[in-house]
């Protein structure tokens, strides 16, 4: 991430030093005796936290307006605490108001661009809460994230299962790709790994917000339908498998020799099965029945 914002960090780090140049060229050096060390590591510790806050922005957000309004934020923080810190090391006329602006501009500009940046990180929030609903529902915790398919793990569906089971009726259902086996084997593991990446995607976008769609383990995931009983939910399944089989996903455009292979489309062949016991064994017993199915 901190590539996308090598311009606006070496911008504003090319700042510090013409700062400085600045402060020694209007100002006079104060004598040691009189520098106020509490205001030096007060003023100079909030602009290297301002900086490091910076740096963390930078390298974890790619563009976009909240990241602006924060990196300007924290930029405007830390070259205005600079500035204060710079007072005390060089004394400047009393007759140049420029020094008292610039310190004050910067960091109400700061704290301004600070304060939209966590009203629109707010609005941010709120699509991601919209979009996430699916995915984790009343739990968060990112160490519930599988990393292939980048949706809930089976350690999660466990809490799920536990929740719900003291929460209302529910039903599971497991869904296993038919020889996905032969997909790896054909294509490679890193193309497998995007099929099960973009099916994962496809179902969340085709589920209702309630649900929560897991990857159990390999190929297989595991729908949690609140308040479906299991007719309902086998017919849902059904209907989603259906759709399934009738789409065709893409490749990975990397890695493919040749243009031809690009324009080719996997078309999955699906099974699945359905249970309304809400209980830590169950997860074994679908997966048992599907192997049983496909024996």
């Amino acid at each position: 991430m901190l590539k996308l914002h090598r311009y606006f960090l070496l911008t504003v780090a090319a700042l510090v030093p013409l700062l400085v140049s600045l402060y020694a060229y209007v100002g006079q050096l104060k004598p040691f005796a009189h520098w106020k060390w509490i205001d030096i590591f007060g003023e100079g510790g909030t602009a290297v936290m301002a900086a490091v806050w910076l740096g963390i922005i930078c390298y974890n957000r790619p563009r976009g307006l909240v990241t602006r309004c924060f990196a300007f934020g924290f930029a405007a923080l830390m070259l205005g605490n600079t500035a204060d810190c710079l007072d005390e090391f060089f004394a400047i006329p009393k007759s140049h108001l420029w020094d008292n602006i610039l310190e004050s501009g910067l960091n109400l500009g700061g704290m301004l661009s600070l304060t939209a940046g966590m009203y629109f990180w707010q609005e941010e929030q709120r699509s991601l809460n919209r979009h996430m609903e699916k995915r984790e529902r009343v739990f968060r915790d990112h160490r519930g994230i599988d990393r292939v398919a980048q949706i809930a793990n089976a350690d999660y569906l466990r809490q799920q299962i536990s929740w719900q089971s003291q929460h209302g009726a529910a039903s599971l259902v497991m869904l296993n790709i038919c020889g996905f086996h032969k997909i790896n084997r054909h294509y490679g593991q890193a193309q497998g790994d995007h099929i099960l990446q973009s099916l994962a995607q496809w179902i969340v976008m085709h589920t209702d917000a309630q649900d929560v769609l897991c990857r159990y383990a390999a190929d297989h995931y595991v729908l949690l339908l609140p308040g479906l009983n299991v007719q309902q939910a086998a017919e849902y399944a059904q209907t989603l498998c259906d759709l399934i089989q009738q789409t065709g996903f893409p490749l990975s455009q990397t890695a493919l020799p040749t243009a031809a292979a690009s324009r080719e489309r996997v078309r999955l062949q699906m099974r699945f099965t359905v249970s309304d016991v809400m209980h830590s064994d169950t997860l074994s017993m679908l997966s048992r029945q599907l192997q049983q199915a496909a024996a």
